[in-house]
């Protein structure tokens, strides 16, 4: 694994990982290319080609006033075989990908046709991107490439901005957008109503320890603030000299300085002035709903969701804390909390509960190809405590269970955007009905009613209105319950002749009811922040909902019988903060054009290298600088480049193609190496030159399933190498063929925030070099480690072995990747072992930094002992290494954006290094080879 510092600091900012190599060759794809984008989508696709395509041709001409006039032509992806929600726009190459299946949480995205959503919010960064090729900035483009220029416009321009901007977009030109959705808020919220006012570097950096809004709700208000007192286009002049590095420390900052008067503290601190009050008067009103605790507010950031009746004074949540992987607990009425299932790795953690049956969509994916994903079905008993799977991989999402546990209903979607929902017998596990869909509405989070002969469901349609529907289960017949509206709907709870749910209809999301003889809507909680879901317990007259807090989603109760308000749920009650006025236009897609335009193939090797960037690496031994390229589909990778091996000292001119379209990736390379290098037992050190042509292939898979991320590679090269001795000695043989081979197996179980490594784990890697023919040369090397629990929740025991060996002869020397005993300069001999064991611990939360420089998230530590023998075929005697010490680790962020992690290692040796005759020795330390963090 190579360790590049623009990927690094990349990954820190980017929305979604991209995939290489991620769809299967049968999909065929297609463009649509103009002046402004070219879109590539799968065949099939063409309509939500075109919509994308119409959209940015729209926000080109008409939206530059507020972010600059510079233009550059955009490839955008459109991905329909995942089951993510999500998009992103990256420079490496420039291109954008939009993840079209939708997410069921209408709550914290909102419900607006996810692909005319993706369109307005992604085109916003493209735009950004463009024009922020600028002073500075322009020069890093020139010097790295689009690499280059990303690493200087994310650390000029803090990701809150980049983040901020583009929900505004999304706002401005949309009837909805998530700066209309009360939930955005509701951290900034709950932080103002419990009277904490975190430091800006905390709210930039975020917290191991407490709860911090992310980057996009913090942009939104930060950068609609500026707008609303400065003016439309004034990010576009404060972004511009941040770019360029006018002020050179701090640009961003200085130029807000130089602008308003207050730097980016100031600034930040006007802005909670401004909205603050409004949400501490709101949350104040006298006739809010009364409500008492159900669960305690610990030291530990933990969210209860989806709560259900489970008997008296009892309830069933789903319980995700910073410390603990998530899982469904019971509450019982003693306060006891008990385990009964883990989900483990899912899309949407929604689940269902019902008669003792807990039902959830489990995520399951293709083995080789990365962007086809699914779900299944799965139920657990709590009677006899056992889970089972009841479908086949489909993609489902939010399923509900009847009464009897024998069928299970779930939403689904198509690769083609086709939208139903399906009845699964829980026996066969069989789709006994596909309901009938003709408005193609998106289903979310349908429920039984209580004679399960019937549905209901919030819908969206394809304007990304929402309404409540009930749907028959044998005729298909539905029955629209409330108004389409862009109020946003929640998960809904039937009790009875009541259906319970959540709306944005005022400032928060608050609970409301309809009954169903007479389709009326009332008002059952007023609150002054948001609640999730609820349950409904008329036996003890109680409502329990999930509402936000600064220490995560907390369940409250409340009288279920009180004087409900008759409410008209789908007309908006917003306050005038959360109606925010489009100061460059107004609601867009209905104005864009639906303009048919020519679709074209697209051929899957098209710009096959399309060189984009200079990259630094670092994957100690071996420090590199390449030059990179990639195509827009990402199934080709190219690479030109010089590396540095310190433990040999020597340079490698080197160029490489991995080809990943296919089921094996596909790679070759010529690599020409200056000054290798061994030690000999008659001649000393000797050194030559040599030329490397290989060939090969890889199979990346994806095992993942369950409580575990687990991926196994296996792969094999053919070597042609030619020897150039230096100086008077000669090889037998000056010309070498050999085969590299390689397994590397990773399994990790998941887990929580706070851990630092995960509680059960292998990871296991196998290398084997042989010649093929004469000379013989041949080296393995094998490495193991095993992650386990320690004595506290975020200690970690991890437990290393790693053994190496060539032969004898010494025709030929290969790479010497080896993980020495530490503290020792350990030369390779022909045979190596080391065992090795770690203690890992967090040792403080310091959440502080300073000057905007440095942030301190986490101080952790390591105790270590490593035990290793080495065969020193000079002297002909194993030669003992072992070591003890400590590490002490900080985990941290540079100026606000990258992520980077330094410590420093005393070692004791026991065993005198023979190079030097040091007995302790202290290392500073990048921990990036030794102990991934899975």
């Amino acid at each position: 694994m190579r360790h590049y510092f623009w990927l690094l600091l990349l990954l820190s900012t980017s929305a979604a990982a991209q995939q290489f190599g991620g769809n299967p060759p049968s999909l065929k794809w297609q463009q649509i290319n103009t002046d402004t984008v070219r879109v590539i989508f799968p065949k099939g696709m063409s309509a939500q080609g075109e919509r994308v395509a119409n959209i940015v041709t729209w926000l080109n001409k008409n939206t530059r006033s507020s972010i600059g006039p510079l233009e550059r032509k955009v490839d955008i992806v459109l991905q329909n075989q995942t089951m993510q929600s999500n998009g992103y726009v990256q420079l490496g190459p420039f291109r954008s990908e939009f993840y079209l299946a939708p997410s069921p949480s209408s709550q914290d995205l909102g419900s607006l046709n996810w692909t005319e959503q993706l369109a307005l919010h992604e085109y916003r960064h493209v735009l950004q991107n463009m024009n922020f090729r600028q002073g500075l900035s322009k020069v890093f483009s020139i010097l790295g490439g689009q690499l280059g220029q990303a690493a200087a416009t994310n650390i000029a321009v803090p990701n809150w901005f980049w983040e901020g901007d583009a929900v505004i977009n999304e706002t401005a030109f949309s009837p909805q957008g998530r700066g209309r959705l009360p939930a955005f808020f509701d951290g900034f919220r709950a932080l103002s109503l419990e009277g904490k006012r975190y430091d800006y570097m905390k709210i930039r950096n975020g917290s191991y320890r407490d709860f911090i809004p992310d980057h996009y709700p913090l942009g939104y208000l930060l950068s609609t603030y500026g707008r609303n007192h400065y003016g439309n286009d004034f990010w576009k002049e404060v972004t511009s000299d941040a770019v360029r590095y006018r002020g050179l420390f701090y640009p961003f900052s200085h130029s807000l300085k130089k602008r308003t008067g207050k730097n980016i503290t100031a600034f930040y601190q006007a802005m909670l002035e401004e909205y603050q009050p409004q949400w501490n008067s709101y949350a104040a009103r006298p006739d809010t709903t009364p409500a008492v605790p159900l669960t305690a507010s610990g030291r530990t950031v933990t969210n209860y969701k989806y709560v259900y009746a489970a008997g008296p004074g009892e309830w069933i949540v789903l319980k995700d804390a910073y410390n603990k992987v998530p899982g469904i607990y019971r509450l019982h009425s003693d306060g006891r909390e008990q385990l009964l299932v883990r989900p483990g790795i899912v899309y949407n953690d929604f689940f269902s509960y019902r008669n003792q049956r807990i039902v959830w969509a489990a995520a399951r994916f293709d083995t080789r190809w990365g962007w086809k994903n699914y779900s299944v079905i799965r139920v657990h008993d709590n009677s006899n405590g056992r889970t089972k799977t009841v479908s086949a991989r489909g993609k489902f999402f939010s399923p509900d269970i009847s009464a009897d546990g024998q069928r299970v209903i779930a939403a689904a979607i198509t690769p083609d955007m086709q939208y139903s929902l399906q009845l699964i017998n829980v026996n066969t596990g069989a789709v006994d009905k596909v309901l009938p869909n003709p408005h193609n509405w998106y289903y979310t989070f349908p429920r039984f009613l209580g004679d399960d002969k019937a549905v209901i469901s919030a819908v969206r349609n394809q304007q990304g209105e929402m309404a409540l529907v009930q749907q028959s289960l044998e005729t298909g017949e539905t029955n629209q319950l409330t108004p389409f509206s862009f109020v946003v709907l929640g998960v809904p709870a039937v009790q009875g002749d009541t259906v319970y749910f959540t709306a944005s209809t005022r400032d928060v999301n608050n609970v409301y009811a309809l009954t169903l003889s007479d389709h009326k809507t009332y008002e059952v909680t007023d609150r002054g922040n948001s609640a999730l879901h609820m349950a409904a317990a008329p036996q003890q007259d109680s409502l329990v909902f999930s509402e936000f807090t600064t220490t995560g989603y907390r369940l409250y109760r409340a009288p279920l019988k009180t004087a409900w308000k008759e409410t008209a749920v789908a007309q908006s009650q917003h306050s005038k903060w959360l109606q925010p006025a489009a100061k460059e236009g107004t609601n867009i897609l209905d104005a864009v054009p639906h303009d048919s335009l020519p679709v074209k193939r697209y051929a899957l090797f098209t710009r096959p290298f399309n060189f984009h960037s200079w990259v630094p690496s670092f994957n100690d031994p071996n420090y590199s600088i390449s030059l990179l390229g990639e195509n827009i589909l990402n199934t080709t990778n190219t690479s030109i480049g010089y590396t540095y091996n310190r433990n040999e000292g020597y340079s490698d001119v080197s160029a490489s193609f991995t080809f990943g379209g296919w089921f094996p990736y596909l790679n070759t390379g010529v690599d020409y190496i200056f000054n290798r290098n061994t030690l000999t037992s008659n001649l000393g050190r000797i050194y030559w030159n040599e030329l490397t042509w290989h060939g090969g292939l890889s199979v990346p898979l994806n095992l993942s399933s369950g409580l575990f991320s687990r991926s196994l590679v296996i792969g094999s090269d053919y070597n042609l190498l030619h020897r150039y001795p230096q100086g008077n000695f000669k090889f037998r043989s000056n010309d070498l063929q050999y085969l590299s081979n390689r397994l590397v197996f990773s399994n990790m179980r998941i887990k929580a925030k706070q851990n630092i490594y995960s509680h059960f784990g292998q990871y296991i890697a196998l290398y084997y070099n042989h010649s093929m023919g004469n000379p013989f040369a041949e080296q393995f090397y094998g490495r193991i480690d095993q992650y386990l629990p320690g004595f506290s929740r975020n200690h970690n025991i991890v437990l290393q072995g790693a053994y190496q060996q060539r032969d004898r002869d010494f025709n030929y020397t290969f790479t010497d990747n080896f993980v020495y005993a530490r503290g020792y300069n350990t030369p390779f001999y022909d045979r190596v072992y080391k065992v090795g064991a770690n203690y890992h611990l967090p040792l403080a939360y310091p959440d502080w930094g300073f000057a905007q420089i440095l942030y301190f998230s986490r101080v952790r530590g390591n105790l270590f002992y490593d035990y290793s023998m080495a065969r020193d075929f000079v002297n002909k005697r194993d030669n003992r290494y072992t070591s003890a010490g400590a590490e002490l680790f900080l985990d941290t962020r540079i100026g606000n954006t990258l992520p980077f992690t330094c410590g420093v290692r005393f070692s004791h040796l026991f065993d005198k290094d023979p190079i030097d005759n040091a007995q302790n020795r202290v290392d500073f330390i990048l921990p990036l080879q030794q102990l991934f963090n899975y």
